[in-house]
């Protein structure tokens, strides 16, 4: 008896991470595959409550990407399957044990080879930068689903202008925050080449920006926010610069990429982290400030 594949993409994290597991789900569906997504990672988080990590509610619908969410029953039989996959006892018992009808897929163990389970569980961040590119008006259509960015979009951007992103909080329990060494050479960099320059500060740390001298030009300074349509609110207004210093941050990459013109002037730290894998997120025409 032949099956038929499934191809199952986890939707998880922030909504940088959002966008990244929709548009490699987008890849493989451009790659002849029938996909659908499942988006019950959020369940687990309770209304109001504050999660060490940044934004965790699904800030993105897969119906703004034309994706359907996988049914509850099949939910469990995936679930159930992951179990089975991971039983010590079961690799005890049979050597060697793996399950026929079922694979775990993560970032780091995968490759275009065509999926050969019944249930083959794409479970990670797909952090490639070529799925937003080689995808943009994709990636702009299924965004402009929400009224705020679709307005946001179609705002023309002030020539000097110029966003800045601060990311501290769980980067400093990961050992990736950016020193101020880094900011200093990115301010210095867009001070050289922008005249009157508007700049424009968001942070999850409102508090350590407003205590840096260097940060002191910044028009306006936007905290974080974590209800869906606040998260929208402040990627919206990212989206309403001509330059960008992205950081070590893909929340302002995906505004970047949206927004940026043959003029812009995009910033964006080498190596993306010091201390840890990540995928391909530099373009080559971006100008690479040293991150040690």
């Amino acid at each position: 008896m032949k099956f038929k594949k499934n191809i199952i993409v986890e939707i998880k994290g922030g909504f940088g991470n959002q966008v990244f597991q929709y548009m490699f789900a987008n890849k493989l569906r451009n790659d002849g595959f029938k996909v659908k997504v499942n988006t019950r990672f959020y369940d687990q988080f309770k209304p109001n409550e504050k999660a060490e990590n940044t934004y965790r509610s699904l800030v993105l619908p897969p119906k703004y990407f034309d994706f359907k969410n996988i049914s509850y029953l099949f939910y469990k039989f995936l679930i159930l399957n992951n179990r089975i996959s991971n039983s010590r006892k079961l690799k005890r018992v049979l050597k060697n044990f793996r399950n026929p009808l079922y694979v775990h897929i993560k970032d780091k163990n995968y490759n275009y080879e065509n999926p050969k389970k019944f249930i083959n569980h794409f479970d990670g961040y797909w952090q490639n930068i070529d799925f937003l590119v080689n995808e943009k008006d994709y990636l702009i259509r299924s965004l402009s689903n929400n009224k705020i960015i679709k307005n946001s979009i179609n705002v023309k951007t002030n020539k000097n202008s110029a966003m800045l992103l601060v990311r501290r909080g769980d980067y400093l329990k990961m050992n990736e925050e950016l020193s101020l060494k880094f900011y200093e050479d990115c301010l210095k960099y867009l001070n050289s080449e922008i005249k009157n320059l508007e700049l424009n500060i968001f942070t999850d740390d409102v508090d350590w920006v407003k205590n840096q001298n260097i940060f002191s030009i910044a028009k306006n300074i936007y905290g974080p926010e974590e209800e869906p349509k606040k998260v929208i609110e402040l990627f919206a207004l990212m989206l309403n610069h001509l330059h960008f210093v992205i950081t070590n941050s893909t929340f302002s990459l995906i505004a970047a990429i949206i927004s940026e013109e043959e003029d812009s002037k995009v910033l964006v730290a080498d190596p993306w982290f010091r201390n840890r894998y990540y995928g391909n997120l530099l373009r080559d025409n971006w100008v690479k400030i040293e991150n040690k």
